[in-house]
């Protein structure tokens, strides 16, 4: 009787152990498989879930020089557009808007280049946005002066949405990219506050689609 009472205890001892360790893989398989959706996510830009009344983006990971994504999502019925830009000029309270791209409801990727094209040599800032394979682009040719601080190094501040989603009620505008190259000179950085000498970076916004830039 003693000798089964002990070989019932030792299976309940090997039952809890193999339960134990099961746990214990388990849950280590799912911190691990957290860990690389979050990363997924981040190099994807997971928009996190946002009510019809509201615009929300979020950047994208990129790792081509002069790239800049993010994905964005527009109300239903709402006319918006990314307006960009290279230059802010000095006592203005916004970037001087060279053209904007038509955005589609819904979720779309917008990305920003700044590149040399091969068909002229001009430089470029080149918004492109895509939607449910249709494709929207507009560009812009950089002044000589744009175009040399692209080339060149300067400190940079980033003002933009990062990797968290970003919501703001429709009708409102979301600066999506806010990249500020500083060759020298004051660094004036609080918000929308009108810069004391000229910025030169990229500049890119959601807005409501009325009225001129």
């Amino acid at each position: 009787m003693m000798w089964q009472i002990s070989l019932r205890r030792m299976f309940l001892v090997v039952t809890l152990v193999a339960l134990s360790l099961g746990f214990v893989l388990n849950y280590q398989r799912r911190v691990a498989a957290e860990a690389a959706l979050r990363l997924l996510r981040a190099e994807v830009g997971y928009l996190e879930p946002s009510s019809t009344g509201e615009v929300a983006a979020v950047r994208i990971a990129s790792d081509e020089p002069l790239v800049w994504q993010a994905r964005v999502r527009v109300p239903l019925k709402q006319r918006y557009r990314v307006a960009y830009s290279a230059v802010w000029l000095h006592a203005t309270n916004k970037p001087e808007w060279f053209s904007a791209q038509a955005l589609l409801e819904g979720e779309s990727i917008v990305t920003v280049r700044v590149m040399k094209d091969p068909r002229d040599d001009r430089w470029r800032m080149s918004v492109i946005v895509r939607h449910e394979g249709v494709t929207g682009r507009s560009g812009t040719v950089l002044a000589d002066e744009i175009r040399d601080v692209f080339r060149g190094s300067h400190s940079l501040v980033s003002t933009g949405i990062g990797k968290q989603t970003v919501v703001v009620p429709a009708g409102q505008s979301l600066r999506i990219f806010d990249e500020r190259h500083f060759s020298g000179g004051s660094l004036l950085l609080y918000g929308d506050r009108a810069p004391e000498t000229d910025i030169f970076g990229v500049f890119a916004e959601l807005q409501p689609d009325v009225g001129p830039l």
